[in-house]
């Protein structure tokens, strides 16, 4: 059986069934049905009771995703595709901690969009009556499985951002709202000369293990709303998007009225394309706008945004993931 998908009407429905392949994916992820698969095909039986889950609806739920490419099923046997192998946690990209961060605060949280959009508040706020992060503080297992899907993702995205830019010209560059210290890891590995400093604040640093860091590596309780340290060179990797553009002047200006005339500001983002294509970093402005409130930018939207707070924009350097680095100096 065919349908037309030249028909608008079933485009449409079509498309707004789209939540499906995700919390399909989702109820996968969780069962972990991909690492039961490492040692070779299985039958539906087999992956039931592994997972503790009832053989006819799992069934239906992997041939749904066979669809899609992610299992391939041949003589009612189940194997992995290369889509399902980021899934298996052995993959040091697993994409199965950032699936699973993606729980029912968000997507009640989306339920909200209408909302969001008449009174300007953030749908999580709408939903929950807190923002995001004050709102995971007071959920420990949700935090948890947030940080792992966070660093999970920054595992991949840090090393791609070390490798755009000689940073080892500068003497010292901080991370600011460095988190668990992902990315000065990775900019210390690739150039083991530079001193680095995470700045964060105690709450995050507090959780940081000194131990874990080389001796180029220093940790430091700040806030990039207040005063802020001497160094040759910041990033903020990541955050930026976090906030509106009223918010982020407030933050960048603080900066340029701190850094020595000499320093070198980097934002690391995920530019929008400036086009009407499809894109993951345009579906990531609208979690960004449901979330935080905040926001993903095109290329000539961060330097309009960022200008006014006393930089200059003087290049971008693509990197091998969503991330774009971009270098300003202080005007």
């Amino acid at each position: 059986m065919h349908y037309q998908m030249e028909n608008p009407h079933l485009q449409l429905a079509t498309m707004s069934r789209w939540y499906v392949v995700s919390r399909a994916l989702h109820a996968i992820a969780q069962l972990g049905v991909a690492n039961y698969l490492l040692s070779g095909p299985k039958c539906i039986d087999e992956l039931a009771k592994a997972t503790e889950s009832k053989p006819e609806l799992l069934d239906r739920v992997l041939k749904f995703l066979c669809a899609y490419g992610v299992f391939h099923c041949n003589d009612d046997l189940y194997s992995l595709t290369e889509l399902s192998k980021a899934l298996c946690d052995d993959d040091p990209h697993s994409i199965r901690d950032v699936i699973c961060m993606v729980d029912d605060s968000w997507w009640q949280a989306f339920s909200q969009l209408g909302e969001s959009l008449k009174t300007g508040k953030p749908a999580f706020e709408i939903q929950h009556g807190d923002n995001f992060f004050h709102y995971l503080s007071k959920n420990t297992e949700k935090q948890h499985n947030f940080d792992r899907g966070m660093a999970k993702l920054s595992t991949y995205d840090d090393a791609t951002i070390a490798d755009a830019f000689n940073f080892s010209v500068f003497p010292t560059l901080i991370d600011m709202g460095g988190g668990r210290g992902g990315l000065v890891k990775a900019i210390s590995n690739k150039h083991p000369n530079i001193k680095v400093i995470v700045l964060d604040t105690p709450a995050v640093i507090s959780q940081l293990n000194p131990a874990d860091f080389s001796p180029k590596i220093s940790l430091q309780e700040g806030d990039f709303f207040a005063a802020i340290p001497c160094a040759d060179a910041y990033i903020f990797k990541g955050v930026l998007h976090d906030f509106n553009d009223n918010m982020m002047h407030q933050i960048l200006k603080n900066c340029a009225q701190q850094m020595p005339k000499h320093a070198t500001l980097f934002i690391a983002e995920q530019v929008m394309p400036d086009d009407n294509q499809p894109h993951p970093n345009k579906t990531m402005d609208i979690v960004m706008m449901v979330l935080l409130g905040g926001r993903q930018r095109t290329l000539g939207e961060w330097q309009k945004s960022i200008e006014p707070a006393g930089f200059t924009f003087k290049n971008s350097y693509v990197t091998n993931s969503l991330f774009t680095l971009m270098e300003f100096k202080l005007q």
